[in-house]
């Protein structure tokens, strides 16, 4: 981690010469230790280094000839529109420093915490994830079921304990990036390679066009829901109280945990190994993977990532079903979230579940899938006879109709 930090900062305040040294040397570094290239791909295809190279100059180029021309005989609305990665050093600075505190706590968490204060940080983890996952995703963002006051007041309470910014802001980055996915107005853009789209994108000023589009989301929603609106009105003073001091201050007055462990351990180690799990959704979920459902996207079914976020790894199908509240396939595995949600829903707590039809994912998984599906993956050839047939769900329901009047017509027939 120290190790990207640093090169991302040589790789801004360097001079040309050094950037390719440095891009040089990570590159056979990565492919001595892994084989492959694995975090700096941030233009993605062959000869990545060398492209990224030549678009960085040309970049520079164009935005020294601008400098040059006469602003006054160009028009605003015709100048070329250039993206230059600005770094916030404050926040580049400050993931530094805790990335470091978190493994100084992980540390503390193997070798001097008690037993209950290790139990405590793991129930603490989990609780507030599934409030991301649940809550902040698929009820708030996607709509995807409903549930009764309480339900939802809890998730609010354990999204604020998970620190991972106010539910008003979550939303609306994760509503851009389904409506602009992985283009320049998609917060976390995964076309700009591994590290961005993970953390990269939380250090860098955002491209324009993200700022632009991200005003066109529709908040209305959000904006009357009364427990959204208080946590965004208090949340410096809510993240300071739940996400920080109450996992700390628990274990200390309740079993003599020191402030000291319980700081770096139930605080730091334990938020950014959450944050750290939720950023993988938007970064291996959407380049380590297979296509079952969509090929011409690119999130990918990931086993790996949905063991680690509760279910939020099955990200192909998510991305084509977005408001299916199972966020995967009907009997996925390692998918805890939809096991939560389905059994609040026989307590009586949740309704109103949305989830894709068995036609409309044999419909999508043969049309538009690569081929990978267990049950419904088809050849080149299958395909392009398959694709002949009408694209319409209802048509699908009208002809499995037809197949059973016809089976009962012959049973009819024959007796």
């Amino acid at each position: 981690m120290i190790l990207y930090f640093v090169v991302l900062i040589c790789w801004w305040r360097g001079r040309r010469g050094s950037q390719r040294l440095v891009y040089t040397v990570l590159v056979k570094a990565q492919e001595l230790l892994f084989g492959k290239k694995l975090f700096f791909d941030w233009q993605l295809g062959e000869n990545w280094a060398q492209v990224s190279m030549d678009n960085l100059e040309k970049e520079l180029e164009m935005l020294a000839k601008n400098d040059n021309n006469d602003d006054a005989a160009i028009a605003p609305e015709k100048k070329p529109y250039v993206y230059k990665r600005q770094i916030v050093w404050f926040n580049l600075l400050g993931f530094l420093v805790i990335h470091l505190g978190a493994v100084y706590g992980l540390y503390l968490f193997l070798t001097s915490s008690m037993v209950l204060t290790m139990l405590w940080t793991i129930i603490v983890a989990g609780a507030s994830a599934f409030s991301v996952t649940m809550g902040a995703h698929r009820l708030y963002t996607h709509r995807s079921f409903k549930c009764s006051e309480l339900i939802k007041a809890i998730l609010v309470f354990g999204q604020t304990v998970a620190g991972q910014n106010c539910l008003y802001v979550w939303i609306r980055d994760h509503r851009q990036h389904h409506k602009y996915s992985d283009t320049d107005a998609d917060p976390h853009n995964a076309t700009r390679g591994f590290f961005f789209s993970h953390i990269g994108w939380l250090m860098v000023r955002k491209h324009r066009d993200v700022i632009e589009k991200g005003k066109t989301i529709d908040m209305t929603d959000v904006e009357m829901d009364p427990y959204v609106m208080f946590q965004k009105k208090y949340y410096k003073i809510l993240f300071t109280t739940l996400a920080m001091l109450m996992p700390m201050l628990v274990p200390h007055v309740l079993w003599g945990e020191t402030l000291w462990n319980g700081f770096f351990v139930c605080f730091l180690f334990r938020l950014m190994t959450a944050l750290n799990l939720t950023w993988l959704v938007n970064s291996a979920a959407h380049l380590y993977g297979n296509k079952p459902f969509t090929s011409d996207i690119l999130p990918v079914e990931n086993m790996y990532v949905s063991l680690t976020t509760l279910g939020e790894g099955w990200h192909n199908y998510h991305h084509s079903f977005p408001w299916d509240y199972r966020a995967a396939e009907f009997g996925q595995y390692f998918n805890l979230t939809t096991m939560l949600i389905d059994f609040l829903e026989e307590m009586g707590w949740v309704w109103d579940k949305k989830y894709a039809t068995p036609a409309m994912v044999r419909s999508r998984a043969t049309k538009r899938g690569d081929g990978s599906h267990h049950k419904y993956g088809q050849s080149k050839e299958e395909k392009e006879v398959n694709a002949l047939q009408d694209e319409t769900y209802d048509e699908l329901f009208w002809l499995e109709d037809q197949k059973s009047m016809a089976v009962r017509r012959e049973q009819v027939q024959q007796g």
